[in-house]
């Protein structure tokens, strides 16, 4: 994972992705873009006849704090060991992240963010989400795969490689629901053609499928979660709810989100 693409915006959190940022080039050898977008264009405010009046003083404040946060983010990294560039755009936040994704290994992302969801729905790379408060560090530490069979957790799993190389263990989980064609047993024979031995771990579901997954993470002291993230619509979560949902609202250990 050496191309690392970060977006920011200036969020309690940020420090966070910041910090996940460098520590994941430091240890893979990578660069680290920074990408500060605004969509000044939707900055308007509509006249009671039609057309568009855009705020010349909401403008000016917006750049103003997007260059400060560059020249911040500048001065800060210049003694630092990882190599850099901060690109600050006129341009929407996902479709920014979306068009910069394309080159990039992995998109670094807050779990508190409202747009987290949307961005891994959205986007072809990885995003490694960490939890409020909580950056990812190291890299050694043990990883859960929450395997259930499907295209999106096998995108993840993929996806995730580069850090399943660097853990000091890799566990896959499958919480007991409904018949798999695709056990774990074959998801640990493609890690094995890695050089990535895992565990297969299989459980009863106790109560949610998310806390299942939590718990299991805890019982291996996991320091990464590497999981599919399924895209359903709102009503039918807000009926039913969606572990994917459920693991973006409660985690406390960084997500590896692919879709």
């Amino acid at each position: 994972m050496r191309s690392i693409l970060c977006p920011l915006d200036i969020a309690e959190a940020l420090d966070d992705r910041i910090e996940t940022a460098l520590a994941l080039a430091r240890s893979c050898h990578g660069h680290v873009t920074f990408q500060i977008a605004t969509p000044f264009a939707q900055m308007a405010s509509w006249e009671p006849f039609g057309g568009a009046a855009v705020s010349a003083y909401a403008l000016k404040e917006a750049r103003e704090a997007n260059e400060r946060l560059a020249a911040e983010l500048d001065a800060r990294f210049a003694s630092q060991d990882v190599p850099f560039d901060i690109d600050v755009l006129d341009q929407e936040r996902i479709a920014a992240a979306t068009a910069g994704a394309r080159f990039a290994d992995v998109v670094i992302a807050g779990l508190a963010d409202p747009v987290v969801e949307e961005l891994t729905l959205n986007l072809r790379a990885p995003v490694l989400a960490v939890p409020r408060g909580m950056p990812m560090l190291t890299f050694d530490k043990p990883v859960l795969v929450a395997w259930d069979g499907g295209h999106e957790g096998a995108n993840a799993m993929r996806a995730a490689l580069p850090l399943l190389q660097m853990a000091s263990a890799v566990h896959l989980l499958t919480v007991r629901e409904k018949d798999s064609n695709f056990p774990a047993a074959d998801a640990a024979r493609y890690l094995s053609r890695h050089d990535v031995h895992a565990q297969a771990h299989e459980r009863e579901r106790n109560g949610s499928i998310a806390f299942t997954i939590e718990e299991c993470a805890r019982d291996v002291d996991a320091g990464l979660i590497v999981m599919g993230l399924f895209g359903h619509s709102r009503l039918r979560e807000l009926l039913i709810g969606g572990v994917s949902r459920d693991m973006l609202d409660r985690s406390q250990i960084p997500l590896l989100l692919a879709h």
